[in-house]
């Protein structure tokens, strides 16, 4: 039987995350592009994330993308992450994952963050 995982706030998500996300976009003319990232975010516990990435938009690639910005964590182990872009998330594995989904206009993305 499986257990809920129970008790979820900004302090669940701390330290090192690896992640990988991608999908789909609509530029500003409404063609559709392919989209990947992998990079490192950081949880501080108290609500701010920063990170690096490397990622490629439709085969351009960017490396070394650097972000910070904010995060909340509800009760039910939901969430959301504005660092440039938005992004919801359920926590999993008592903090040890993180499953991702883009909440932008335009963005068909998702992924998965896994405690370093």
């Amino acid at each position: 039987m499986a257990r809920a995982q129970s008790g979820c706030s900004a302090a669940t998500l701390q330290g090192s995350y690896g992640y990988v996300t991608n999908g789909f976009f609509y530029d500003a003319n409404g063609f559709q592009g392919i989209y990947a990232a992998s990079g490192r975010a950081v949880f501080d516990g108290t609500g701010a994330i920063t990170g690096t990435e490397s990622h490629s938009m439709d085969g351009v690639p960017a490396r070394g993308v650097q972000f910070s910005g904010t995060y909340t964590v509800n009760a039910d182990c939901t969430g959301s992450i504005n660092a440039g872009s938005n992004i919801d998330f359920v926590v999993t594995n008592g903090g040890k994952q993180i499953t991702l989904v883009s909440y932008d206009p335009d963005f068909i993305v998702s992924g998965t963050a896994t405690l370093q």
